[in-house]
Order: C-alpha cells, then sequence, then structure tokens
C-alpha cells in the first residue's frame, strides 16, 4: 500500500512538475500537433455518419459534412419518416430539403428549416468536430495557466479558455492527456458560479487521412453528473484539398 501511495504521489508531481514546464500556447500547438500533425484541418472536407443515442429515445442517425474547402456544411436527418436537410455554402446563403424537395413555408416553419437553424447547426458541428484545432480561431482566449487537475478520475493538463462577446459567453475547460496531449474531454458554463452547464467525455479515435478525431462523445450535466447522451461515429471519410 505504502508503494502505491508512493508511486502515485511521484506521478501527480511529475504532472506537476511538467504543468509548470509547459504553457498555454505549448500546450495548444502540441495537442493540435496531436489531432492534425500534417496541419489538414483547413483544406479538408469530411463527411461524416453521427448516432446519436439519448436516454429513453430511439437513437437517430445524421450524415454531416464540413467542407473547410469550400466553406460549406450540410446535414441530414432521418426525422419521423421525413429526411430533412440543411444546407449552408461557403457564401453564407441556406438552404432546405424536406425529402429532397423544397419545404413549404408550414414545414419550414414547424420543422426549424430556417436560415437561423442551418448556421447554428454548422457552427456546432465544424467547433466540436474541429477541437482542438478551433483553439486556434480568432476571438479564442487561452489563459496563460496550464492547470493540473483531474478529469474522469485521471491526471490531466487543463485550459480555461473565454471568447469574444461576439463569439460566445461560455467558459470553457479543455482536458488533455499530460503524455500524448490528447484532448480527452471539455466542460463548459453559461455561470460557473452556479455550477451549470455540462461536461462531454471523449473516448476511442477515429484516425483519417492523418487526423485523429475523437470516435465517442459522452453529455453530462455538471451539476447532477446526469448522461444526457451520446454521439458515436459510426462512419469519417475525409478528402484533402490538394
Amino acid at each position: 500500500m505504502k508503494k502505491l501511495f508512493l508511486s502515485l504521489s511521484l506521478y501527480f508531481l511529475a504532472i506537476s512538475i511538467h504543468a509548470q514546464s509547459i504553457t498555454a500556447d505549448q500546450l495548444v500547438n502540441r495537442t493540435i500537433a496531436f489531432h492534425d500533425p500534417d496541419g489538414w484541418w483547413d483544406r479538408v472536407k469530411m463527411d461524416m455518419v453521427i448516432e446519436m443515442k439519448t436516454p429513453n429515445r430511439p437513437a437517430r442517425l445524421s450524415n454531416v459534412v464540413v467542407d473547410n474547402i469550400n466553406g460549406g456544411f450540410e446535414i441530414s436527418v432521418l426525422s419521423n419518416d421525413k429526411l430533412l436537410e440543411w444546407m449552408v455554402d461557403g457564401k453564407d446563403s441556406c438552404d432546405f430539403k424536406v425529402n429532397f424537395v423544397a419545404p413549404t413555408v408550414a414545414q419550414a416553419d414547424s420543422l426549424s428549416l430556417t436560415v437561423d437553424r442551418a448556421k447554428f447547426l454548422r457552427n456546432y458541428y465544424t467547433y466540436l468536430y474541429g477541437l482542438p484545432m478551433k483553439l486556434k480561431d480568432a476571438g479564442t482566449r487561452i489563459g496563460d495557466e496550464v492547470i493540473e487537475t483531474t478529469f474522469m478520475g485521471k491526471p490531466v493538463l487543463a485550459l480555461r479558455v473565454t471568447y469574444d462577446e461576439s463569439v460566445g459567453k461560455d467558459i470553457w475547460y479543455f482536458y488533455f492527456n499530460p503524455s500524448t496531449y490528447a484532448m480527452v474531454g471539455y466542460r463548459f458554463y453559461h455561470d460557473e458560479a452556479k455550477n451549470d452547464g455540462e461536461y462531454i467525455v471523449l473516448e476511442d479515435m477515429i484516425i483519417e487521412q492523418g487526423l485523429r478525431i475523437p470516435r465517442n462523445r459522452s453529455w453530462f450535466t455538471n451539476a447532477e453528473d446526469k448522461l444526457l447522451g451520446t454521439d458515436y461515429l459510426k462512419e469519417f471519410k475525409v478528402d484533402k484539398g490538394w
């Protein structure tokens, strides 16, 4: 028992020394180097099939295309026997389809086939599946301190991140494996003092064309540790813009 305690103490001491020896900018660069070692994120088109499972609800499949080559985005979802599609092109113009045809005004209203919804979905999927590379985006404020803490019972290095008001108001924490610098999870608060918001646990990895993208993302509430759902990356195809 004493040997185990000593080993754990030495391990956490090593992590602490490591945290003190690396800057926040270096940590961001190293985690990006792990997930996108060839620097292709801004020049790829990703085609993903994502299965979302939430408690007490049927699973839902979505096909998501993030086209960083042309600045486009598409998502199609089968919902109540209707195939719904939201599309945003590189000029921010939006288009919508219900079973491959343009929706009626009533359909667009009832099914959220709107410009606001299309751009929200684009920003949501591009951001989450573009991490940690998206930490280099304009308007991102990386905290100066590399934090030594734990996440899901394991020692990690963490960064506190806020954003320019025009980008977002939430407070985020990102967690990284101290040995490989792989991103293992993140957490956000609307009001940190209230412990609201959610945390996301990343598991497994899909490697395609050099990109390392987390396969599974499980969402939990910060306050109750309640599972909200899990996104499973079932298929992942990457095309490079040469």
